[in-house]
């Protein structure tokens, strides 16, 4: 998923990648699957987005789309709340607003 400021709005579209996968990757650590949701089969996709300032301070993650089940939409933005303050922010996008969307997928195995 893109950012949602594109390249032309004068950012460095390669720190906005390195900056959304830095942060799935560490969101990663965090990911819990909400037992209730393991218990009652829930699946679907989350999707977050993640706004930063101009300071380089990361906003609250707010939900864009639901999975439809509030316990995976709130684990989806708590994995995020924790990530958020793990990852450094590249030198490049310094000073400068933009957003990043994040899917996140709560899977069972088959």
């Amino acid at each position: 998923m893109a950012s949602s400021l594109a390249p032309s709005d004068g950012l460095d579209a390669d720190g906005v990648r390195a900056y959304r996968l830095a942060l799935a990757r560490e969101a990663r650590r965090y990911k819990r699957y909400p037992r209730e949701a393991i218990e009652a089969g829930w699946q679907g996709t989350v999707e977050v987005l993640v706004a930063v300032a101009a300071g380089g301070v990361a906003e609250a993650p707010q939900l864009v789309r639901s999975s439809g089940q509030a316990a995976l939409d709130d684990a989806a933005l708590d994995m995020l709340r924790h990530a958020l303050p793990a990852t450094p922010l590249p030198p490049t996008l310094r000073g400068r607003p933009f957003a990043v969307n994040l899917p996140v997928v709560f899977e069972l195995p088959d």
